[in-house]
């Protein structure tokens, strides 16, 4: 069955838990969470979307002033903010076509963004690093780094036949994305087909392959709780080795037997209960089905939602609840410097004191005094990132920080 699935590429889309392994910190506490989508006709609408009753629900339409469309999305769990990469395409008589091209950085409780400048890059999928603070872009001109705020894309690796290349899978804090690698070639008499799996060495640069996969590679994601990389057909997820190529069906039976159906645009991954929610997609002329699958990858157990209430859904995030605190944030500063995290007395206690100044103007209603406050503390913690201060320590607090900067009562 492997060798024989066919299916157009997809983009899929995860949010891997931010602590790779690590303990939860005081300051983010998990309970549950919300799966977002794109949704609506001109693909611009965030919307969220219940897996078990098929209901989708408007948050905030984000076309913008240019009528633009929601390539995929991403998100930050702890500072609830998704990422979207937006295009709109402009028509300038008489035959011009340019395409403008931005990060949003969207509050996932109430829709509220901004834009940020131009990005100077084509470029597909978004994924964000929890585990270092990273924000990528995958393009047809490789893999890039991109500011969030400036728009500003720096390449971590050049990509042979990166056309090709639609689909990528972060590993939080280990500085490592899987690509998904379809190369078609031509050499004028027959054409041919090969999958492969890249993996990318974000520090460096460095690339390495697997040997061909049996099956084209729609997209991967990757379970950081699980540690597995996967992919999926029209009928089954299955996991990867990416050392070896091998993939291994996880569900026991099929999930869909209709040959009109396609897994489209669309998944994510809940790491915390091992699930990943994919979009099934059934032309069915009769009874169309744009469906969301519930799958655990360590049994295999499935469900199948009911028909979504929107129309085109498409990339789909999941965002663990994260409630952040003020108290949380000081302890998680004192953990850092107990577990070795951060390794110098005077800056806990530096940190420390910002945040008791920050907590102070909070209480007393002064949430722009707070807000700059908290971003001294987040410019100290950047200051000392990879240095005094681990990476991923440094990472998460900052999330925590800019968490509390848009949430002040």
């Amino acid at each position: 069955m492997v060798g024989k699935r066919t299916y157009r590429l997809a983009v899929l889309l995860f949010v891997a838990l931010p602590f790779f392994g690590q303990s939860i910190p005081a300051a983010a506490d998990l309970s549950g969470g919300t799966l977002f989508a794109m949704s609506g006709f001109g693909q611009s609408v965030l919307s969220t979307v219940d897996p078990a009753t098929g209901a989708v629900t408007t948050i905030e339409d984000l076309a913008g002033p240019e009528q633009g469309q929601l390539v995929s999305i991403t998100g930050d769990p702890i500072a609830h903010r998704i990422y979207a990469n937006r295009q709109a395409t402009i028509f300038i008589p008489p035959s011009t076509i340019l395409v403008h091209q931005q990060v949003l950085s969207i509050n996932s409780v109430n829709g509220a963004y901004t834009a940020s400048g131009p990005v100077n890059v084509p470029s597909g999928q978004i994924a964000f690093d929890p585990g270092t603070g990273s924000l990528y872009l995958l393009g047809n001109q490789g893999l890039f780094k991109v500011d969030p705020v400036s728009g500003t894309a720096t390449a971590v690796a050049r990509l042979a036949g990166g056309g090709d290349i639609l689909s990528m899978a972060v590993v939080p804090g280990a500085n490592r994305i899987y690509l998904a690698d379809n190369q078609f070639t031509f050499d004028g008499v027959s054409s041919q087909f090969s999958y492969q799996i890249l993996s990318v060495d974000t520090l460096s640069g460095a690339t390495t392959s697997s040997p061909g996969l049996p099956g084209r590679l729609g997209f991967v994601v990757y379970d950081s709780s699980a540690g597995l990389l996967m992919t999926a057909d029209a009928e089954n997820l299955f996991s990867i080795d990416p050392a070896t190529g091998v993939e291994t069906a996880i569900t026991p039976i099929p999930f869909n037997t209709n040959p009109n159906s396609l897994p489209a645009f669309a998944g994510a991954v809940d790491p915390a209960t091992n699930t990943v929610y994919l979009h099934l997609q059934t032309f069915d002329f009769f009874n169309p089905l744009d469906q969301i699958i519930s799958i655990n990858d360590q049994t295999g157990d499935f469900s199948l939602g009911p028909n979504v209430s929107a129309p085109q859904l498409e990339s789909l995030y999941f965002e663990p609840d994260v409630t952040v605190t003020p108290d949380g944030i000081k302890a998680d500063v004192q953990s850092a410097l107990a577990s070795g995290a951060i390794t110098k007395a005077g800056i806990a206690k530096t940190l420390i004191a910002e945040l008791n100044d920050a907590e102070a103007a909070r209480t007393r209603g002064q949430c722009k005094t707070a807000g700059n406050i908290y971003q001294q503390f987040i410019n100290d913690l950047n200051a000392q990132r990879g240095k005094s201060i681990a990476v991923a320590t440094a990472s998460r607090l900052v999330s925590e920080a800019q968490f509390l900067i848009g949430n002040c009562p």
